[in-house]
């Protein structure tokens, strides 16, 4: 190994050992609080430590940081990504004399979800939601279909502005958690429906109409995911006060046990 070679070599390793050491060392500094574990972990695994907190950003501007870096593939759960957020809002963001939510939108929303529904609000999202046949693919309580995710809890998955996203404009490919599963049987079965749970051997399937079944893998002559949206665009369809009272009933409903709620 030559000079130049050794001397380049050296530095190199310098420099990865002092990032290191840097992030380490500030997250031995950082303020403790509540998500300070998972912005460590989520966060300073590709950005160094100092430059993320010097960053001058407002809570709303954190909240889209932080949901571009889950979209890139960031290692964690939703609540591991909403507790990295609600940190640096608390600490670095730059309007934190404001109380700090869990999950805030990065664009602010009418859709008002803390607001209790009149009587007549409520029966005003029920009809939207009768007129626009969402049921024919969601379920609420124990009426509609499975094609879908349920709707009931829908608001401890999403924040109001993700929902009024998903009613507007859709997006063209369904979320893993939401994927479809197409498979034949030997004797010519077809069915299309959502993963319960499955291992090597076996996987469990509920089918759009409600029904659950077990099929053995060895036997299946197709299984294929299925990861086009269904969802049309209500853009058009439902607006305004419409819309508004829509996504703050959707917001209100309470989660229930569902094994196919996602």
């Amino acid at each position: 190994m030559n000079r130049k070679f050794k001397l380049v070599f050296g530095a190199m390793c310098a420099l990865l050992c002092g990032l290191c050491l840097s992030n380490t060392a500030l997250g031995q500094n950082l303020p403790d609080g509540k998500g300070k574990a998972e912005f460590i972990h989520n966060c300073t695994a590709c950005h160094r430590a100092d430059m993320v907190t010097v960053a001058k950003k407002t809570k709303a501007e954190w909240r889209k940081s932080v949901d571009d870096m889950a979209a890139r593939g960031a290692d964690g759960t939703k609540q591991d990504i909403d507790n990295a957020y609600l940190y640096l809002a608390t600490n670095f963001a730059t309007d934190r004399s404001a109380p700090a939510t869990p999950a805030p939108s990065a664009t602010p929303s009418t859709s008002g979800a803390a607001t209790p529904l009149t009587a007549s609000e409520i029966e005003q999202a029920k009809s939207l939601i009768t007129q626009s046949e969402c049921l024919s693919c969601h379920r609420i309580g124990d009426q509609g279909g499975y094609t879908g995710p349920a709707l009931n809890g829908v608001g401890s998955r999403r924040t109001p502005d993700q929902i009024r996203a998903a009613i507007v404009t859709p997006k063209p490919t369904l979320d893993p958690a939401n994927e479809l599963v197409r498979l034949s049987t030997a004797d010519g079965k077809t069915v299309t429906g959502r993963i319960l749970s499955q291992d090597d051997q076996n996987v469990q399937v509920r089918d759009t109409s409600g029904k659950t079944a077990t099929y053995s893998k060895s036997d299946l002559t197709l299984f294929t995911t299925i990861d086009t949206n269904p969802m049309p665009s209500y853009g058009g369809r439902i607006a305004g006060d419409d819309l508004d009272t829509l996504v703050r009933y959707l917001t209100s409903l309470p989660p229930i046990n569902d094994t196919a709620q996602k």
